[in-house]
């Protein structure tokens, strides 16, 4: 019923904006809203019937009457004395406040612009997100109020963009649409991080959704640092399209909030283009993390990896669905991938779904997953040697979640993650019998 509520809100409210719209450039009267709140009222919200949602339900984030508009804007320099989870990190370039950029600053060689400028978007907008096959997607697209339009250009390895997602929700409960679209020029090397956050003692739900272009030879580095801890919820939509010979590298680092799921599409579209995916995901409580990615190798000689490690504390879920799929003619294709995940509580629950699909003869493919506890004898051996068992644990916790952040190439921000894992272990070891 829930479901079906938020839904006929959602419509009527889109359809009133549309009558009383205007002709800006991303007014309700856009093409693509047309599609997108179209497709939205075909698809519904998933429900636990559907295969790619089989393992968790959606239904406590559509409890909530949430605000549908963006309330006032809060201040960003107020904004980093309350959000603890900033802390550690550079300084945000580029906020998006319940769904509206504003720009701190810029690195060199970094460009952003927004509709409400006045400005049209690149006429790639919304081209990379499966808009007609899923009800998240749709609905960012439909409702967001406008988009952060990033381009970034020249060999700049060593500083971070930093793009900080903060979804307010300090009177009523708030739904939030921000909606990222990030060109990585031809050759340039950049690094990007893309942090979330929640304000406020009411319900928040933030729908976001991205599109990354890595051009010919170009080279991203990013991070999605999901470490707020506040019970909200997330649904994040990052979709990649990999020119030739581009690389990309993701982490993703993620504690857990109430709910909590992560679609990462990576589309490889040039020859020899790399993409290489981590992450490191946490669960306590009853908070749920469900990480689904989905890597096509659509042309030759593209190579793919997959390390993700989980670990599941009280009566946590974490889901994992990874799929691999390689298209006719995507010849000499390398890809792998890999989960590995420790329970802690006979209650907490990892479920595992690795997937290939392969179309062309000469490939070389492999997925695998693992669950299980801590390596009694290791715990042992450290017991042995004086080491108390809560520490004993933590470290053993630490080491087996470093390997996904190990390669994070960010000095600032990969001490930044040992932190948080290191914090997160010692705790989890304390309250862990």
């Amino acid at each position: 019923m829930a479901s079906h509520d938020l839904q006929t809100r959602l419509v009527e409210t889109f359809h009133r904006w549309q009558h009383d719209g205007d002709n800006l450039p991303w007014s309700p009267q856009h093409p693509l809203r047309h599609r997108a709140i179209a497709a939205f009222q075909r698809l519904g919200f998933p429900t636990t019937r559907h295969e790619d949602w089989k393992y968790t339900s959606i239904a406590p984030l559509l409890r909530p009457a949430y605000r549908l508009i963006p309330p006032p804007l809060p201040e960003p320099t107020a904004l980093l004395h309350w959000l603890p989870a900033l802390e550690g990190l550079p300084m945000p370039h580029v906020w998006l406040l319940n769904g509206l950029p504003v720009v701190a600053r810029l690195p060199e060689q970094g460009q952003c612009w927004s509709f409400l400028q006045n400005s049209e978007g690149p006429p790639s907008f919304g081209s990379l997100l499966p808009l007609e096959d899923e009800a998240f997607v749709a609905l960012n697209t439909a409702f967001a109020p406008d988009a952060a339009f990033v381009s970034l250009s020249g060999d700049s390895p060593d500083e971070v963009l930093h793009v900080a997602i903060v979804t307010t929700a300090e009177t009523e409960p708030q739904l939030a649409h921000p909606r990222l679209w990030l060109r990585i020029e031809p050759n340039a090397h950049r690094r990007v991080l893309v942090s979330f956050h929640s304000l406020g003692a009411h319900p928040s739900l933030t729908n976001a959704a991205a599109e990354l272009l890595v051009g010919p030879g170009a080279h991203l580095e990013l991070v999605v640092w999901e470490t707020d801890t506040t019970p909200a919820y997330l649904i994040t939509t990052f979709s990649a399209l990999l020119e030739q010979h581009a690389r990309l590298g993701v982490w993703h680092v993620a504690l857990g909030g109430a709910v909590t799921r992560n679609n990462l599409y990576i589309r490889l579209a040039g020859s020899g283009a790399d993409a290489q995916l981590f992450g490191a995901m946490m669960v306590e409580g009853q908070q749920i993390i469900d990480h689904r990615t989905l890597v096509e190798h659509r042309v030759e000689q593209c190579t793919s990896n997959q390390l993700y490690k989980s670990v599941a504390d009280d009566q946590g879920t974490i889901t994992f669905s990874g799929r691999i799929h390689v298209y006719p003619g995507a010849q000499k294709t390398n890809a792998y991938q890999s989960h590995r995940a420790v329970l802690l509580s006979e209650k907490a629950t990892v479920n595992a779904r690795p997937q290939l699909e392969i179309y062309a003869d000469d490939v070389r493919c492999t997925h695998g997953a693992t669950t299980g506890s801590l390596d009694e004898e290791a715990l042992f051996y450290l017991r042995c040697r004086g080491i108390p068992h809560a520490e004993a644990q933590a470290l053993l916790l630490q080491a087996f979640l470093a390997e996904a952040i190990s390669l994070l190439p960010d000095e600032v921000v990969r001490s930044r993650a040992e932190a948080v894992l290191e914090e997160w272990a010692h705790h989890t070891a304390e309250v862990t019998p």
